[in-house]
Parts: C-alpha cells; sequence; structure tokens
C-alpha cells in the first residue's frame, strides 16, 4: 500500500510540475514576444499571440507577424505559426530533453496578393520550415530554425538552395543574443546558359542591447567560393568572400565597422587582398535611438514634410564635433595594387547656428573637414590605359613619387584641393540647394 501510495505522489508530483512548467513557458514566451514587440514595430512589423491553450502536458498557441510590404507592391505579408508547447521538466519530444519547454512551430509566408502566394507555393513548398525552442531552466533558451530545400524553376532559368539552418542563443528577459546562419549549397541557372554556384555560406551574428533600441551587432559572413560560369564556358571564381561588421561602445557613443574582402579572383583579370571598409564613429546613443523611432515613419510616408521637426531633431543629435566617417579600400593585380582612403569629419555650425538655419553652399561646405588619398603602383599606372588617360592631371592633381602615382586632397573651412590644385564646389552645391 506504501509503494502504490507513493507512486501515486510521484506522479501527482510529476503532473503537477508538467503543469507549472507549462505555465513557465508560457509566461516566457509571452515576455520575449513583448521584448521584441518595440523592434518589430521599429521595422513596422505587428506581433500577435492569439489562443493560448494551456493543458497538463502540452500547450498550443497561433503566432502571426504581419507587415506591410509597400516596397514590393503588396499590402501586406503574414508569417502564420502554429506552435506545439511540450511540458517539462522532461520532454521526449524530437528527442530526450530537459527544461521548462520545449516549443515547435509550422511555418508559412504568405501575402495580399494571390499571384504572390502561388509562387511562394511553387519555391516553398514545405512553408518556411521549422522553428524549435528548448525553454531551459535559468531563463535561457535554445532555438533552431531549419528550412527544406529552396527551388524554383520556369522558363527564364532556374534557382536552388540546399536548405538554411540558424542556431540561437539567449535569454527571455532579454534581446540578447548569439546566432549562426549556415546555408547549403546555391545554385541558378538562366535560360541563355550563365550558370552560378555558391558554396555553403556561414554566417555569426552576436547582439547585445546597451540601452532601449540601441543594439550593438557584431558578426561575420563568409562563403568560400563563387563561380560565375557564361555561356560560351568561360569561368570567374571569386574565393574567399567575408563580410565583418564590428560594433562598440568609446566615450559613451557607438563606433561601427564594416569590411568586405575577397582573397583572389580568378579569370581574365586575376586579382587579390581586395577589400572595401567602412567606419561611422561617436554616433550617440539617443541618435541611434531617435532613428530607430522615426524610421518606420518614414518607410511609410509619401510625404516627409510632415516629420520635418523628428528630423532635425534627430540629425541634431546626430551631429557633432566627435563624428567621424573613414573610407578605405584596395586590391592587388598585374603584380600591382591601388589603394585609396577618406576620412571625415564634422564640423559644427559656428555661433551655435543649427544645420536648419543654414542657406548658403559656402555655410554647408563649412561642415566638412578631412583629407583623403589614392595610391597607385608603377605595374597597374603602366600596364592599363590610365597613364594615358591621366597624363593630363600630372604633376597638378597627381605627383609620383618614386613606383607609386599618388593623388592628396584635402577639405577645410569649406575649401577643396586636390595636390597643390583648388577646386571651386560652391557652384555644384549651390545648384543640389536650388533643386
Amino acid at each position: 500500500m506504501k509503494k502504490i501510495l507513493g507512486l501515486i505522489l510521484v506522479v501527482l508530483a510529476y503532473v503537477g510540475l508538467s503543469y507549472y512548467s507549462g505555465m513557465v513557458g508560457e509566461q516566457y514566451i509571452k515576455d520575449q514576444v513583448e521584448l521584441n514587440r518595440i523592434q518589430a514595430n521599429n521595422a513596422n512589423i505587428s506581433l500577435d499571440v492569439a489562443n493560448y491553450q494551456r493543458g497538463v502536458f502540452k500547450s498550443s498557441f497561433d503566432f502571426s507577424a504581419q507587415t506591410n510590404a509597400e516596397q514590393f507592391d503588396l499590402e501586406s505579408a503574414t508569417v502564420d505559426s502554429k506552435a506545439e508547447v511540450f511540458h517539462g521538466p522532461v520532454i521526449f519530444a524530437d528527442g530526450l530533453k530537459f527544461g521548462w519547454f520545449y516549443a515547435r512551430t509550422e511555418n508559412a509566408l504568405t501575402t495580399s496578393d494571390s499571384d504572390v502566394n502561388a509562387l511562394l507555393a511553387t519555391i516553398l513548398p514545405q512553408g518556411l520550415g521549422r522553428l524549435s525552442m528548448l525553454g531551459e531552466y535559468g531563463g535561457s533558451y535554445d532555438a533552431s530554425w531549419r528550412t527544406d530545400v529552396i527551388a524554383f524553376q520556369d522558363e527564364n532559368g532556374q534557382f536552388n538552395v540546399a536548405g538554411l539552418d540558424v542556431h540561437s542563443t539567449g535569454s527571455f528577459d532579454s534581446l540578447d543574443s548569439s546566432s549562426t546562419i549556415t546555408t547549403g549549397d546555391i545554385s541558378a541557372r538562366s535560360s541563355d546558359g550563365m550558370e552560378l554556384a555558391v558554396t555553403p555560406i556561414h554566417g555569426e551574428l552576436d547582439v547585445e542591447f546597451i540601452a532601449p533600441q540601441v543594439p550593438l551587432s557584431s558578426g561575420r559572413m563568409q562563403v568560400d567560393t563563387i563561380t560565375i560560369t557564361s555561356a560560351e564556358g568561360q569561368q570567374s571564381v571569386v574565393n574567399n568572400l567575408e563580410f565583418v561588421q564590428r560594433q562598440r561602445v568609446e566615450n559613451d557613443k557607438v563606433d561601427t565597422k564594416v569590411r568586405m574582402s575577397v582573397a583572389s579572383v580568378a579569370g581574365a583579370m586575376p586579382m587579390s587582398n581586395l577589400y572595401y571598409e567602412v567606419e561611422f564613429n561617436q554616433v550617440s546613443q539617443a541618435a541611434i535611438a531617435a532613428w530607430a523611432e522615426l524610421s518606420p515613419k518614414l518607410q511609410t510616408a509619401d510625404d516627409f514634410s510632415a516629420y520635418e521637426q523628428e528630423l532635425n531633431d534627430a540629425l541634431a543629435l546626430l551631429l557633432h564635433k566627435d563624428l567621424a566617417l573613414r573610407m578605405a579600400s584596395g586590391g592587388e593585380a598585374m603584380g600591382g595594387y591601388v589603394n585609396t582612403k577618406l576620412d571625415l569629419n564634422y564640423v559644427p555650425p559656428v555661433g551655435g547656428r543649427t544645420i536648419a538655419s543654414l542657406t548658403t553652399a559656402d555655410e554647408y561646405l563649412k561642415l566638412i573637414k578631412g583629407s583623403g588619398q589614392v595610391v597607385i603602383s608603377k605595374e597597374i599606372m603602366n600596364g592599363t590605359p590610365l597613364m594615358f588617360l591621366l597624363s593630363p592631371y600630372m604633376d597638378t592633381y597627381i605627383v609620383q613619387q618614386g613606383d607609386e602615382y599618388v593623388v592628396n586632397a584635402r577639405i577645410s573651412d569649406g575649401k577643396l584641393w586636390v595636390g597643390d590644385t583648388p577646386i571651386d564646389l560652391t557652384p555644384i552645391v549651390a545648384a543640389y540647394l536650388a533643386q
């Protein structure tokens, strides 16, 4: 009798714990949706959780994310999800797991246009794939989204992606997350015989919110090879393409650096060590938050004049004496190289004036101070038509320094100098302001 009572107590305890796990799971899911709602609203996306039915061992609910898709000439696009939630502490769905809950959803994308929906049914016959999430003890989650093969074919050609896998971890009480993204092989072929082949793409992304509406995003995306084959069989191969973004806080402001690089390009004109990078530094957190709030309004506005004051306020938060833009690019070919760089700084108007109060071209030109440089090696200059094309500018805009041909430029106090030659930008800026 004692054993039977003990067994009954264990069963009742497990039933109670399972029901409690369902309550915790429901709260965690709704908390995460609410945290994401502000960010979604900034992107003109509305989120909704409906029909939450909590049972003892299992729950279910409907989730939708809807956005206007005016940029695609659609009234709306909606992702609908049907979710199953399996309660812990011991979960057997899709393998043995331990946690508060395990949720999985089947996802479908629809639009307000029936023709587009028919096309989506062809491209994504299994919908948007399955999203699964394990709610772990301690309030963290481990989520994965997987799609099957994405394929499309018509009289103009065909396109194929051998699946997509996204894995994310984070906490239910925060929007901070770490994610990895991996695609399968990508291929495409046009009706005229041109082909594209891309090896799997690998990506990483870390997001940290240092304040509401102020995320720091850092990550990278890398692909081994991109091969383009013409209808005649000629190939160009891009090797080791990489995008990297890094954001950090310096002096309580955000510095951002984005870099794209290619190790080599094989083809009619072999090249190597190609890169392009941009830095936008010392952006205030208040400016980021203001632009995040204003952005969804501008996305749907036919006339920006209704938001002129908000634009001026956001611009005032963005522009300050430490704001800086840095750009650089370069590459190697024909045994030589080309490198460029540009450094620009913002100069506030004198006398405490605002941007909105400026009226003349000279006043606007004085807002920028900086320098730029282009360096071309003799191999590039002599091995291409550049020498012929640029010869009229030698010893004025362009100077030879050893084996390099160099263009130096600077702008200060409203005046632009290329080499030792002044260039009057006032008519150009005045014409733009007169539009």
